[in-house]
């Protein structure tokens, strides 16, 4: 019995082209690899030496962000933002941040013990490198620039 099987044949034309679809609808630009934190009120602040110490948990913070993006800490007062470093008088509220984490740190610049600084309000804004290569010019420390940029709000 001989063998038979199929045999592959030439390739045809290619068919017509498709019609293009519709275009899609503009929409607001979005803030990707932007997060504003919501609004924490921070009130547990520990002594340690000479001064207050108070953390926040930030998981948008990265290792990514941590060696290339930025993170600014706003603090409150009535209804305005204002960048950390707080510095009124000889008292200064600053910050430090690592991978998950914020630091906040209440001080007086004489080394005396300051005030308790009692119930204040703060705002984290993470940014990766790419979206701060992409808006050169932007006060990153105006928050309500780097709102209106970014189109998030309180």
């Amino acid at each position: 019995m001989p063998y038979a099987g199929c045999q592959k044949g030439e390739k045809g034309d290619p068919g017509p082209a498709g019609s293009n679809g519709a275009n899609g609808t503009d929409g607001v630009d979005g803030n990707a690899n932007v997060i504003g934190t919501n609004t924490v009120i921070v009130s547990n602040w520990n002594m340690t030496g000479s001064f207050y110490t108070a953390e926040i948990t930030a998981s948008g913070i990265t290792q990514d962000i941590v060696n290339t993006g930025l993170v600014s800490v706003f603090i409150k007062y009535g209804s305005y933002w204002y960048s950390l470093p707080d510095i009124n008088g000889k008292n200064s509220t600053s910050y430090g941040f690592s991978v998950g984490k914020v630091e906040l740190f209440n001080q007086n610049s004489d080394y005396s013990v300051p005030v308790y600084p009692g119930s204040l309000t703060f705002r984290i804004v993470i940014i990766s490198s790419t979206r701060i290569r992409a808006n050169p010019g932007t006060d990153w420390n105006d928050y309500n620039e780097i709102s209106s940029v970014f189109n998030f709000s309180e």
